[in-house]
């Protein structure tokens, strides 16, 4: 694994920043769900017998 450099953990220098990595991160997770709502809507009936 690549190493990361000090400056990558710390936090952002100002509040702007900070809730602007806030609402990216919120709006990454609202996708995800709404990724993960539509594959399981899709598959709904789907029976994989074996």
């Amino acid at each position: 694994m690549k190493d990361l450099p000090p400056e990558f953990f710390l936090p952002p220098e100002s509040d702007a920043e900070l809730w602007r990595e806030t609402a990216r991160l919120l709006a990454g997770s609202v996708a995800f769900m709404v990724a993960l709502a539509v594959i399981v809507l899709n598959t709904r009936g789907i029976v994989v017998r074996v």
